[in-house]
């Protein structure tokens, strides 16, 4: 189907170096993951503990580096003008998303400073000009300032955190310099022209998994040809990639069956994915990108977030039609992954170590970043 897709949202230029690209043709012509060059095979050789995966003192310390760290909070386009409000969770932690009266969105603890109750409940995007406690109906501006008068409070203002709002999403930290550290990502992103897109489709759902688990299924490719041969094996060569840290986050570029005819390489001869660290995956096709968070509930339980963005709202039925197809490819082929989690942590259960392979290099730099993060 020929779509109504603008030029300008199809950037042929890719912002990666030639030794790059090189490095994916490649492993195109090889039709496997390429050995990173500092990868050491002692780490194949040692493997992992699955202690990591099931013990509660790890999981306790990971979830407390997942709050240092940026979490995806929401999308632009669902609070577009001043007064669109919602509530949004990440791990155990509730927080206000709104816009304000000077269209600036803010990012709140979703809890009253009177007795805590949560002010604002629900996922869905509500309309409002201020926030009001349904118990003792304490009101505050949509700058968080507390209104109500008459009563001694500690506390004159709702605790506020910082947001960073990129690619159509809404990034969240506890601090600017925690945002800081997707700086270098975010900065790759300007390079696609991504700011105006919007969410066609957002899937939540849990399942029976360490969340490390679920990130790891998406930082390598070997398994393409297997799990993946009635969907995306077809378009890619082979298991062919490149894995590429940028510091604890990374790229990995995935040759389509393109690439090596290509004089040039653009976006239309590579599935580009980006790992952030530490739960995130954004995979970006032609003309879309898909998305993908991991948000543990327990050791072994685990919630994930999938969402497919698109440049513009569609404004046709035979837009609407074209990206379903989209949608439904990304949803088709990321749910092979997921059914495979479940499957993967029963078998962790069972044993003492685990041996990811050399054609398995973001599984170690992952584990290594885990290690070093402080």
């Amino acid at each position: 189907m020929k779509t109504e897709i603008k030029e300008t949202y199809r950037t042929k230029h890719l912002p990666f170096s030639e030794l790059l690209l090189e490095r994916v043709r490649k492993q195109s012509e090889l039709g496997v993951p390429e050995i990173y060059p500092g990868f050491d095979g002692t780490d194949a050789d040692s493997g992992l503990s699955t202690d990591g995966y099931l013990k509660n003192d790890v999981f306790q310390k990971e979830t407390d580096l997942l709050r240092r760290r940026p979490f995806l909070a929401g999308f632009q386009d669902t609070l577009s003008k001043p007064g669109d409000c919602v509530s949004t969770n990440f791990m155990d932690r509730n927080w206000i998303l709104l816009r304000d009266e000077k269209n600036d969105l803010r990012a709140f603890a979703n809890t009253c400073l009177h007795r805590g109750t949560r002010l604002i409940s629900g996922e869905d995007t509500k309309s409002i000009r201020k926030i009001v406690c349904p118990y003792h109906s304490w009101t505050y501006a949509t700058d968080g300032e507390l209104l109500t008068s008459g009563c001694e409070a500690g506390n004159k203002k709702l605790r506020e955190i910082p947001l960073m709002e990129t690619a159509g999403m809404v990034f969240a930290g506890e601090t600017n310099e925690i945002l800081d550290l997707i700086e270098p990502v975010r900065r790759e992103w300007d390079e696609y022209k991504l700011d105006s897109y919007v969410p066609f489709t957002v899937l939540k759902e849990e399942g029976e998994y360490n969340w490390k688990v679920g990130v790891e299924i998406f930082l390598e490719t070997y398994h393409i040809a297997t799990l993946h041969k009635n969907s995306v094996a077809p378009v890619v060569e082979k298991n062919a990639s490149v894995f590429d840290p940028i510091g604890e986050h990374a790229r990995i570029l995935i040759p389509n069956r393109s690439y090596k005819a290509a004089e040039i390489p653009s976006r239309k001869d590579l599935i580009i994915t980006y790992f952030i660290f530490p739960s995130t995956i954004l995979v970006l096709f032609r003309d879309h990108f898909g998305l993908i968070q991991f948000q543990p509930i327990s050791a072994e339980r685990t919630r994930c977030l999938r969402a497919v963005l698109i440049p513009e709202k569609p404004k046709t039925d035979r837009m609407v039609r074209f990206w379903e197809g989209n949608r439904d490819f990304f949803f088709r082929t990321t749910s092979e992954d997921l059914a495979l989690a479940p499957e993967i942590h029963a078998g962790v259960r069972q044993s003492e170590r685990i041996y990811p392979s050399s054609w398995e290099p973001g599984i170690f730099h992952f584990h290594r970043s885990l290690g070093n993060a402080e």
